[in-house]
């Protein structure tokens, strides 16, 4: 078999020999060794290839693999790659591979054109990096007391990436005063490619610390250069600014937070001078672009030819952040002093990032070079993984059939990008979904998994503001959401928690061993989108996330916490999550939980194959909540037949037709009195995709169909589309190719959506 791999370069900067590195998707059956995948440039010429598998279909053949290696493509422009599957070549250009060694101080990193030691006693990232005397990671307690990763005494090393094509490594320790007191641990990232001189570096910072919450004045990463640096530079795109004085770049979350209007202040001394290109300053350029002072980068002339530049990834985005020069040194500052205190709650672990490029040798400018690092190179999956039976079936994406529908799309996702998703050090990626009330300023944590709907638009599209937006959701997951630790309930580690108040409300719970109060709920956990986020990108912090969660369901399973109460959902998203977990890993301990899951579920399920909610004194139908449980249920059957959980799926599948709706077709909230709207949520069309696949009956079309587009789908110009609207479409992209499949799908008529233009 052979694959072709587009790389599209869609930021106007000419990349050579840089970093590809994306998950690319196998039917099953085609290919067994990882080994036997090589790869061709546009010219025919073997590349180097680093693949990593992180997913296999149960007949042990590889089902997602993450691809790592160089590419050159030019200036919006596209380069075609070729893989396919054969005895293995060693390509010339191996020559050039970044390789990694333990050594008695640390592990050893060289890629051919800079070296350097991740040092584990004094922990220093970066040990003998030309130009870089040290560095410095240290965090600051709200009373003023600083501890040092330096000081840390329990540091330990890990390759998670040997090369040859990209490295990394990771650091685990806490924090240390030099005094035997402690304060945070953290976990330090770094990554090195081969042939470049560029550092990446992910810092983290995990609360373990005793109580609910925390605070932390401030969090730097700073390092020594070698001497005195002779002059700095920073700016934004083309406009360069030079300085021999210390200057620092601020942002604090004014003007817009993204795209190409964002600002950022310039502190600083009296003198700057013009060090932009020539052609530039001889182009005309509207004041709105060239009057902003700096943005994510700053780039220092050291003695002779040789330089260090430093840039800051979502600089913006995860304000409040500084990025400083004096004359010997650089700080980043994840959190500025100047910022107050950051209340951390106990379980978050933030993490900031930051690249470092050394030497005198480089391609481009550090500008581009600024904007390479904000952006990186993935291989286009569109079209891939439906064709291979990777993803769950979704709409294939078809403008010239549906050319309302995909701009309806399309409109959707920016005005999420643009209004919905926040920004912020730790509110990036999420959004506040309630404004006023007793719940204002709730955020969504992921509300009906809005990260698995982002992936699906990417997937069905190639649209890399998806992907950007899906990355967002997902580091704040891992970062925010998730429980690295909990000293009150040792079953929360692991869970994620539901919405709330900066992320976070508890309330009261019932256990075996006693009353208690916990931020976790069993029908607000979500693993699908991170699991598939992980396969788009290789990233193991996905996976890591999925599983972990995964790890505490099943422990809240012993608790009971995973029965159809107080509502069906309580059963179902622990079904979706673990069978999507089981179908990821292979591992059986989550197919048994699903399991279990699954036979609670049927034992609360009514002759009539409902599944009641309880509210008050009342025990209701909620067609939305028993969606829920039929997805899972359906989950489960895709990954396990089994004939008792296919009856129930069949049976609740009946009562969602005859008893989740009004004699007009509308689907039934709660049947209470005061409850009695018509729900809309696309979970309810996802459950319809699900029996219509297995059946075969219309019924269940027709029954999704009921009011047209303007009962399912959110009207233009209703306001920014929120995490809970890009959720929806988890459940309307399968509906529509159940209905395209049966081929009755057709365009939106320019007045379904109300505000949609005549033609």
């Amino acid at each position: 078999m052979s694959l072709s791999l587009t790389i599209c370069e869609e930021l106007g900067i000419d990349r050579r020999a840089e970093l590809v590195e994306g998950g690319v998707p196998f039917p099953e059956g085609k290919v067994h060794d990882p080994g036997q995948l090589r790869l061709h440039d546009p010219a025919g010429e073997p590349v180097a290839v680093q693949p990593s598998v992180r997913e296999r279909w149960p007949d042990g053949s590889l089902r997602w693999v993450s691809l790592a290696f160089l590419a050159d493509v030019g200036a919006q422009s596209r380069a075609s790659y070729e893989l396919d599957v054969g005895e293995a070549v060693v390509p010339a250009e191996l020559d050039r591979r970044v390789t990694v060694s333990e050594q008695e101080e640390g592990v050893g990193i060289r890629t051919g054109v800079v070296a350097f030691v991740v040092c584990r006693n004094a922990f220093d990232p970066l040990g003998g990096l030309a130009g870089i005397d040290g560095t410095d990671l240290r965090v600051t307690r709200a009373d003023g007391r600083a501890f040092a990763a330096a000081a840390a005494v329990d540091t330990e090393l890990s390759i998670l990436e040997p090369g040859p094509v990209v490295a990394r490594v990771r650091a685990t320790g806490s924090h240390g005063d030099g005094e035997g007191g402690s304060f945070l641990g953290f976990e330090v990232e770094i990554e090195a490619v081969a042939g470049s001189a560029e550092i990446a570096l992910a810092y983290r910072i995990v609360n373990r610390e005793p109580g609910r919450q925390i605070g932390v004045a401030a969090w730097n990463f700073s390092f020594r250069l070698e001497g005195s640096a002779t002059a700095a530079m920073c700016g934004v795109f083309d406009a360069v600014h030079r300085t021999t004085e210390p200057f620092t770049i601020r942002h604090r979350g004014g003007g817009h937070a993204g795209g190409i209007f964002a600002v950022s202040e310039l502190s600083s001394g009296s003198f700057w001078e013009d060090a932009s290109d020539p052609a530039y300053g001889r182009r005309w350029e509207w004041s709105e672009l060239s009057g902003r002072n700096a943005s994510n980068w700053l780039s220092i002339e050291l003695s002779g030819v040789d330089s260090i530049a430093v840039v800051v990834p979502q600089f913006g985005n995860t304000h409040p952040s500084d990025l400083g020069f004096a004359p010997n040194s650089v700080t980043a500052a994840f959190w500025p002093a100047d910022a107050g205190v950051l209340d951390l709650t106990q379980g978050m672990a933030p993490c900031g990032r930051l690249v470092v490029r050394a030497g005198s040798d480089h391609g481009d400018a550090p500008q581009r070079f600024a904007g390479r690092r904000e952006v990186r190179l993935v291989p286009d999956p569109a079209g891939h993984p439906w064709q291979t039976g990777a993803v769950l079936p979704s709409l294939a994406r078809d403008p010239e059939r549906f050319p309302r529908l995909e701009s309806h799309i399309r409109e959707e996702l920016f005005s999420w990008c643009f209004g919905g998703q926040a920004s912020g050090l730790l509110d990036r990626g999420d959004c506040f979904q309630v404004k006023t009330g007793p719940r204002a300023g709730f955020t969504a944590n992921n509300e009906h998994d809005a990260l698995y709907a982002l992936c699906l638009h990417y997937l069905r599209s190639g649209e890399r503001a998806y992907l950007e937006s899906a990355e967002a959701y997902g580091d704040h997951l891992v970062d925010v959401d998730l429980i690295h630790h909990s000293d009150q309930n040792a079953f929360e580690t692991g869970g994620l928690r539901a919405h709330g108040v900066a992320h976070v409300h508890y309330v009261p719970a019932r256990t075996t061993e006693g009353a208690t109060e916990t931020s976790i709920d069993t029908g607000h956990m979500w693993v699908e989108g991170l699991l598939l986020l992980a396969a788009l990108t290789g990233r193991r912090r996905y996976r890591d996330t999925a599983c972990a969660t995964g790890d505490c369901l099943l422990g809240l399973i012993d608790l009971g916490w995973t029965r159809p109460e107080p509502g069906p959902r309580n059963s179902g998203w622990p079904l979706v999550a673990l069978s999507a977990l089981y179908r990821s890993t292979l591992d059986r301990r989550y197919l048994e939980g699903a399991r279990r899951v699954a036979r609670q579920a049927l034992e609360a399920q009514g002759a009539d194959g409902r599944w009641t909610m309880r509210v008050g004194f009342h025990d209701g139908y909620c067609a939305w909540q028993n969606a829920v449980l039929l997805v899972g249920l359906a989950r489960l059957l895709a990954v396990d037949d089994d004939p008792e959980v296919e009856r129930a799926f069949r049976s609740g599948s009946e009562a969602l037709l005859e008893l989740g709706r009004y004699d007009d077709g509308g689907f039934i909230y709660l049947d209470r009195f005061d409850y009695r709207w018509v729900s809309r949520q696309a979970q309810i069309r996802e459950a319809l995709a699900a029996a219509h696949a297995l059946t075969d009956d219309e019924r269940y079309l027709a029954a999704g169909l009921e009011g047209g587009a303007a009962a399912w789908l959110r009207p233009r110009g209703q306001g920014p589309a929120l995490s809970n609207d890009i959720a929806e479409w988890r459940g309307q992209l399968p509906f529509l190719h159940e209905l395209d499949r049966a081929g009755l799908l057709r365009d939106l008529a320019p007045d379904e959506l109300g505000s949609v233009a005549a033609e």
